[in-house]
């Protein structure tokens, strides 16, 4: 028995829907008249579950009698076993297949079997599909037999549908079938090995969590994008992921163990010495080597190819190895590292410390060092102090992953003692200087354990910070910058620790404190060691003189800018200005510009953020102890979305949430999500930003400290797909929890949806209170003259006030900055298109709209621009009254007893395809693709239990009355 029993392929949405469409394809043209049969073949090797998939293709065989079978590695071995497998279906309908099996005396040939075939496919009434699984270990007779028969249908429709994990079908025929088929009605559909992405999808399917970018990215280095071996990894971790303090805190390098595919473990069975012998050398080596230094290994180990006592040819063709190009250098490699690791599991523990004692010997670099972990039977007194030396090693070329993975690995191995002390602080501080924390979440206890130091109060601080203990953090930072040790080392860690200090003030929300502790920070500074050579050799990255000063200065933006202290915000601008002219790019120069273009995305001066967040993204990568380099990726995404560049930030979303979830911060991740979802919001993508939003529910609560970006965030692209729809109250009800959650660091960006729901749901009082409230200057909310006159004129236009009004809206239409925003330009084109109607001006209405409709069909925005297109033939007709504000018409809209049970989507394609529309033109029109118009019809359909588009526009017509094209 298989140990992957396998009830659900473990696919992807693309993949399923790739199957969906193939299925459809070929069922379409084998149903036509006089059609030669159809034939689908779904491929993948072992693991790939092309059988599972191809079960899930059932659902759509609506119009077919399917009879279907599933082939056995031992009918391999016997004639006609696969004809006798489908007879079994076949008894339902009263017939057989006369076999030499079956039926004792029919002649043993093809020819005749398959008119047997043809016979018994006849009997069914209607069309027939037949279903073969593991095609592969069918027998050749059956198959050729069916071929046969199938090729004998007369009229009657027909679908051969198969699944293999082999390159060819059985006698060696190609994928794609044999000539009784025409090539318009064959199919192959190839299971695609599974990325990083698939596997956070699936992640998220299977666990219910979801999964960082570096976990998905080492599973699929691990397998080779095995779906199989995916699926067992994901839960051979799942407690390691339901538990972990972080998502990206998961500790890789204690490998989980596998079972091997069913056909390696039979192959390891099976092999001969040579070929085992070789087999586990290489898993034991785990990484591709090159063929000459493993038969050095081998050799140190006593064995080689003499009478076949090591056989790598041998041990690849019973696919335990694998023969890779690397550089032009003959390399082997196990199949996939999970069966690696399984296959020297298996070894006998003396032999296996033996193979890793001949590689520590021979092979060199980081891998010495594992070998000679694994080679381990007595103390190897050098181990833990070279393992720390090669994470520090690898720590000053940037490399995060392989210097954490050494010091944890030192950790787990030290003698307790002095050993184990110095090796926990070795790996805190690397953590500290890679920005790294994450990854020592759950050393947190053993640090404060050890015994009192500045350098392991210094590790603390960030690490309480960051896990929700902001107090405890910073009293911790203070102790280390009023340490009585004024030797360099000590210096330098309290000039760390006081310029961390007014970050945490910013986390804590203490921002009248900052400019103390700023000004402290810099006298510490200023006494601090110059030259790295006075410091301790692992702490010399400390000193950076220059740097702190950047960072201090940008914590006194940031002060400026929450304390609304234009003067000082201008002041500290410039000054960030001045510095970085005069120095090379840092991690502190990253951080200062994204504070710089944080700062101008809340003053309305998105295309002057734009400009510095350009910058960063270029050289942030490089910079791992940036505090903000994640969050510049999420604001570089929402900027795009902001200036229009709608495309890009898509792009920019995925690669923002990749990162955020490296962040150490962790409560960034909910407005990187956000970011990621706000261009799909504005299209009225409710799929799409409902599936975020499950995501946001499945992270862990928060820490409570303040965001360092929009944390509205997630509330703001909630508003904008229901502003998007039509939602007014959905609108709403995300901006009031936006509003009453009052959180920290909120610049209130969801003000100007929050004003538009009430007054569309006529609550103008309400509107005018917080919009008053706003004006004031007492909320964080940005009072730009833009933003100012924005606001009024959309109060003005809901109070009937239409000279102010129009007034205003001009201002705002011929604005320089409102046009690097042409989204929200393109919204107000709509109210001031009102305006202008209500005024008597319709020219100059439909002149807006029509600016307005371009921006929406550039940006996509397919909601808006069914909206405006409407409003246009209303306001071209002249039978359209004003509206003060206006109230866009949607399906959604539409009081239609028989639409009401559909989702806002589904009324929109229905009412477009009522129209006459086909789905291609549905798809052109809400600016989606036709598969997802495909998919809305289908539901449509099934939720009015209607057969056709003809019923269904009966049915939108008596509800709505002519809808137009």
């Amino acid at each position: 028995m298989s140990a992957y029993p396998m009830p659900r392929a473990v696919a992807t949405a693309e993949t399923r829907e790739r199957l969906r469409a193939a299925v459809a394809h070929v069922s379409a043209l084998s149903l036509e008249p006089h059609a030669r049969p159809g034939l689908l073949v779904v491929h993948g090797p072992e693991g790939y579950q092309s059988a599972a998939l191809l079960r899930e293709a059932i659902p759509y065989l609506e119009n077919w009698t399917l009879v279907a079978g599933v082939a056995d590695a031992r009918d391999r071995m016997s004639d006609w076993a696969l004809l006798d497998v489908l007879n079994a279906s076949l008894a339902r309908f009263e017939v057989r297949v006369d076999t030499p099996r079956s039926a004792p005396g029919t002649a043993d040939d093809v020819a005749v079997v398959g008119r047997s075939v043809a016979r018994a496919l006849a009997a069914i009434e209607g069309p027939v599909c037949v279903m073969v699984e593991n095609v592969h270990f069918a027998d050749d007779k059956s198959v050729d037999a069916l071929r046969h028969g199938m090729r004998r249908h007369g009229d009657q429709p027909q679908l051969l549908l198969m699944s293999t994990e082999a390159q060819t079908l059985p006698g060696g025929q190609p994928l794609d079938g044999s000539g009784q088929v025409r090539p318009e009605h064959k199919a192959t559909l190839r299971v695609p090995p599974l990325s990083a992405t698939d596997v956070q999808e699936i992640a998220v399917e299977v666990l219910g969590r979801p999964l960082a970018g570096r976990v998905a990215r080492r599973f699929v280095s691990d397998t080779d994008g095995n779906p199989t071996l995916i699926a067992a990894l994901l839960e051979a971790y799942r407690d390691d992921i339901a538990s972990a303090l972080h998502p990206a805190a998961i500790d890789l390098d204690r490998g989980r163990l596998v079972p091997l595919l069913p056909r390696q473990q039979q192959a390891l069975e099976a092999a001969s010495l040579g070929a085992r012998a070789a087999a586990e050398v290489v898993a034991v080596l785990r990484e591709p080597t090159a063929i000459a230094t493993v038969n050095r290994v081998a050799t140190w180990l006593g064995i080689t190819e003499t009478f076949g006592a090591f056989d790598l040819d041998a041990a690849e063709r019973a696919g335990l190895v694998r023969f890779v190009d690397d550089a032009a250098i003959p390399t082997v490699a196990p199949p996939t590292r999970v069966a690696g690791d399984r296959i020297a599991a298996g070894i006998a523990i003396e032999r296996r410390r033996q193979i890793h004692s001949a590689a520590a010997d021979v092979l060199t670099g980081i891998a010495v060092l594992r070998h000679r972990i694994g080679a381990m039977d007595v103390e190897d007194v050098t181990l833990v102090a070279d393992l720390l030396e090669a994470a520090n090693t690898r720590a000053a070329v940037g490399d995060a992953e392989n210097a954490m993975s050494l010091a944890l690995w030192a950790v787990q191995l030290a003698a307790p003692g002095a050993e184990y002390e110095r090796a926990v602080l070795v790996t805190g501080t690397l953590a500290l200087r890679l920005h790294e924390h994450q990854r020592i979440f759950q050393l947190t206890g053993e640090l404060a354990a050890l015994p009192a130091s500045q350098l392991r109060d210094a590790i603390l601080a960030d690490l309480e910070v960051l896990t929700g203990s902001r107090d405890a953090g910073t009293e911790r930072a203070q102790s280390v910058v009023h340490h009585a040790d004024r030797s360099p080392t000590a210096r330098a860690l309290a000039a760390h620790a006081a310029v961390m200090v007014p970050l945490y003030d910013a986390i804590n929300e203490r921002h009248e404190a900052m400019a103390r502790n700023v000004a402290e920070a810099r006298r510490v500074v200023a006494n601090a060691p110059t030259n790295p050579r006075d410091v301790a050799p692992e702490l010399r990255w400390l000193v950076r003189p220059t740097e702190y000063e950047l960072w201090l200065t940008a914590w006194e933006l940031v002060a400026a800018a929450r304390l609304r202290d234009s003067e000082r915000l201008a002041d500290r601008m410039n000054r960030i200005d001045q510095l970085l002219r005069g120095t090379p790019d840092s991690p502190a120069a990253v951080d200062a510009l994204v504070y710089q273009a944080r700062t101008l995305v809340y003053a309305g001066r998105v295309t002057d953020a734009a400009s510095r967040l350009h910058r960063v993204t270029r050289v942030a990568g490089g910079f791992l102890d940036s505090w903000m380099r994640h969050t510049a990726l999420t604001m570089q995404a929402h900027v795009l979305f902001l200036t229009g560049e709608w495309e890009k930030a898509v792009l920019a979303g995925r690669i923002a949430l990749d990162s955020a979830f490296d962040d150490p911060y962790r409560d960034a991740l909910p407005t990187a999500y956000a970011a990621s979802g706000m261009v799909a919001a504005a299209r009225g993508d409710t799929e799409e930003v409902h599936r975020i939003d499950q995501l946001l529910s499945m992270l862990p609560p928060s820490a409570g400290g303040a965001i360092p970006y929009d944390p509205d965030l997630p509330d703001l692209m909630r508003a904008e797909l229901a502003a998007a729809i039509g939602d007014h109250l959905a609108q709403l009800r995300a901006t009031e929890t936006a509003r009453i959650a009052s959180r920290r660091g909120s610049p209130w960006s969801w003000l100007p949806l929050h004003v538009d729901a009430l007054l569309r749901l006529r609550r103008t009082a309400e509107a005018m209170a917080i919009a008053n409230e706003a004006l004031s200057g007492t909320t964080p909310w940005n009072r730009s003259p833009l933003a100012v006159s924005r606001l009024r004129a959309r109060i003005a236009l809901a109070s009937g006030d239409l000279e102010t009004a129009g007034a205003l809206y001009a201002g705002v239409v011929h604005s320089q900055t409102a046009a690097g925003l042409p989204f929200t330009l393109a919204r107000d084109r709509l109210d001031y298109a009102e305006a202008l109607h209500a005024d008597g001006q319709t020219a100059s209405a439909l002149e807006q709209l029509e600016l307005a409709a371009a921006t929406f069909r550039g940006l996509k925005a397919g909601t808006y621009l069914m909206r405006v297109l409407e409003r246009i033939e209303e306001l071209s007709t002249g039978g359209a009254q004003p509206s003060a504000p206006m109230i866009p018409v949607t399906a959604a809209d539409a009081d239609s007893a028989a639409l009401a049970e559909l989702t806002t989507r589904e009324r929109e394609v229905a009412v477009a395809v009522a129209s006459g529309l086909t789905n291609r033109e549905v798809a052109e029109r809400l600016f989606v693709s036709v598969t997802t118009v495909n998919f809305h019809v289908r539901n449509i359909l099934a939720k009015l239990a209607l057969r056709s588009r003809r019923e269904l526009r009966s049915i939108v017509h008596a509800g709505e009355g002519p809808v137009r094209s």
